[in-house]
């Protein structure tokens, strides 16, 4: 009996622990609720006085006698939310704001919290003063352990104009693992006009060839035609890591698709990436490169190309173009095809040409292409 009357003691107890931590968790939720109830209505009153004080700066005293201790988290939260949101003299308004409320001051010290998500808010929201020891702040930051706070202080100094060193950024970021690496792109992307010099300096370096990715990308997408040499010097001799080469790719180019369903290597891609530049940069010296490009035993890179013959405009591609019609990648015959059509008369007659001939795989696009612009019934 006293085994039974202890089991049902310990019963006892363990329910009542049971409901003591659901208590606990239900006040903690509660207390939760009610704070983000209530910062969500301070925020209202100081986004209502923010908006009035920036248009009268003089009273920014008046303002700062108004706030709370906790008030300075909040406007701090308040202005990183509504700071990409607004742009010119209004954006600059709120930053003499922020630095009239300490709200600066404020981000630097946080840029030294052991709390890694409080440093990577900071650096978000300084990349907005364009200050010495800002600057300086976020140098630091580039080395900071944390993926996160490194990315956010890359961005903020890209958003300032301040990249001191691209080859720096490159050591810094270039190795962050892939769920970063749409945000590594785009900061490079961003560094602008001023960054070319050394984007191209990247593409004679002996550096991986992701890295050389990233440096295409970013001056195709910067777009400086100043690129176009140093881009063509990569497209003729892509890679010195690559373990695979052209003439391997194209011993394969005939054997069954499932048999060539490899990972595209680093020379592949870098040639694609080339060519994706090219195609923004529209440069006439890319001519060469861009008829040898549709030629390539890749089918990706003969996509690609396609579309850069497309937008250079020129006839020497018609020949070439047709050839693709008959391709045995659907991509690869569509994008000839329409970059036959915007080749104007010379490219429609081509297209009308293949359609009316017997492979019935380029008379397929092409019929179908002239069909949807309305050339033919």
């Amino acid at each position: 009996m006293g085994f039974y009357k202890l089991i049902h003691w310990v019963s006892l107890v363990l329910a009542g622990a049971t409901l003591a931590i659901l208590l606990v968790v239900v006040v903690q939720q509660a207390f939760r609720n009610r704070r983000v109830r209530r910062d969500a209505a301070r925020r209202q009153s100081l986004m209502a006085l923010a908006l009035e004080y920036i248009e009268e700066p003089e009273f920014i005293p008046a303002f700062k006698a108004q706030l709370k201790p906790p008030d300075q988290r909040l406007l701090l939260q308040l202005f990183a939310d509504l700071l990409p949101k607004v742009r010119g003299d209004y954006a600059e308004k709120i930053v003499q704001l922020m630095r009239a409320m300490g709200l600066n001051d404020r981000c630097l010290a946080q840029l030294r919290s052991p709390k890694w998500w409080k440093r990577a808010d900071a650096a978000a929201v300084l990349g907005w003063f364009q200050e010495p020891r800002v600057i300086q702040a976020l140098e630091t930051a580039l080395d900071d352990p944390q993926v996160d706070v490194r990315l956010e202080a890359a961005r903020a100094l890209a958003r300032l104009k301040a990249v001191q060193s691209v080859a720096g950024l490159v050591a810094r970021l270039a190795v962050v693992d892939a769920s970063h690496s749409l945000a590594v792109r785009e900061i490079f992307r961003s560094l602008g006009p001023p960054a070319v010099g050394e984007l191209m300096s990247v593409l004679e370096s002996d550096v991986s060839d992701q890295v050389k990715l990233l440096a295409t990308d970013a001056l195709g997408h910067i777009g400086d035609p100043r690129a176009v040499p140093a881009l063509l010097k990569l497209f003729h001799n892509p890679s010195h890591h690559a373990g695979d080469t052209i003439h391997e790719h194209k011993a394969r180019r005939g054997r069954s698709y499932s048999d060539r369903s490899q990972p595209m290597n680093s020379s592949v891609a870098l040639r694609l990436a080339v060519m994706q530049a090219l195609s923004v940069l529209v440069d006439p010296r890319a001519l060469d490169a861009i008829l040898a490009a549709l030629e390539d035993p890749i089918w990706e890179v003969r996509a690609q190309a396609a579309q850069c013959a497309s937008q250079l405009g020129s006839p020497a591609a018609l020949p070439r173009l047709e050839v693709l019609l008959h391709d045995e990648h659907w991509w690869v015959r569509f994008h000839a095809a329409e970059a036959l059509f915007k080749l104007g008369e010379a490219g429609v007659n081509t297209l009308l040409k293949v359609a009316r001939g017997t492979s019935a795989t380029g008379a397929d696009i092409a019929a179908g292409l002239l069909r949807e612009k309305g050339l033919v019934p």
